[in-house]
């Protein structure tokens, strides 16, 4: 009796744990509709690079996506973001985007990666909502615990939009600012990465 109360258990939790992940549907992020930048300031003016490449996803619960709509205390459940540092692009050209990589470590940590910790809908109104969002961010090497407001959207019942902003101090990742003519032109510590990120089942 006692092995066949024990099989019983061990079979109703795999069956919960199956119907939990089942709940859930990945999106991935949309490269060709995404958007992000980096910028910051100078001693000579400001600067804005383009990111070309964002890779990842985003877990929504299915029964949200079959509604239309967040409501308050609605969980995320998982998000993941992969940035190849090399992604990163200046309209002011090569000079600018090497001075941007070695900054970043590219040739030692050649991506930047966001892994949400955390996330509970704040506020909803129908397709609309903010969230909360908490994670573990790497940059050159270096994992800081962040927290950011991020809007979102529900575009249609498999895609959705997520846009927000995160500064940052480049001293506190241990990079070092870049500059030029010899120390003459020196960007500011403090950096800004804006982003609209959609994704689709």
């Amino acid at each position: 009796m006692k092995q066949h109360n024990t099989f019983f258990l061990t079979f109703c939790f795999a069956l919960v744990c199956n119907l939990s992940i089942a709940q859930h549907t990945k999106l991935n992020v949309l490269n060709d509709e995404t958007k992000m930048t980096v910028s910051g300031t100078s001693t000579l003016h400001d600067w804005t690079s383009e990111v070309n490449t964002v890779n990842g996803f985003v877990e929504i619960g299915e029964k949200i996506l079959k509604k239309g709509k967040m409501k308050s205390g609605d969980v995320i459940p998982s998000v993941s973001i992969v940035i190849p540092v090399k992604s990163i692009v200046s309209p002011r050209g090569a000079t600018m985007d090497k001075k941007t990589y070695n900054a970043l470590k590219s040739e030692e940590h050649p991506e930047i990666k966001f892994d949400l910790k955390n996330s509970e809908v704040s506020t909803s109104s129908g397709a609309d909502f903010e969230v909360k969002a908490t994670g573990k961010l790497t940059i050159a090497g270096v994992t800081k615990d962040v927290e950011f407001p991020v809007e979102g959207k529900i575009l249609s019942s498999d895609k959705l939009s997520f846009s927000g902003a995160y500064k940052l101090n480049m001293v506190e990742y241990d990079m070092e600012p870049p500059s030029a003519m010899f120390g003459q032109i020196e960007t500011g510590e403090e950096v800004e990465i804006k982003f609209e990120l959609i994704v689709k089942k």
